[in-house]
């Protein structure tokens, strides 16, 4: 059970920071349709905030996972 449940945090941890690194190099762009056509950059942040929000869920599960995986001495 140990194992897979640090095999788990780790996985969560990649996956939530490659979903930060895909967002910020622009690879998944949920902002296209709300930059195209704002005139200021509160429509592109509101509509960047799920996408960030679900990648830092992710990356917060792994390291919970991980902290909550070490045996107590």
């Amino acid at each position: 059970m140990r194992t897979a449940r640090l095999f788990a945090g780790w996985l969560c941890i990649a996956l939530g920071f490659g979903l930060i690194v895909l967002l910020g190099l622009g690879v998944l762009d949920p902002t296209r349709d709300a930059a195209a056509h704002a005139t200021s950059a509160t429509p592109v942040l509101i509509a960047l905030m799920p996408s960030v929000a679900i990648g830092l869920t992710v990356f917060a599960l792994g390291l919970w996972l991980l902290a909550t995986g070490k045996k107590k001495r």
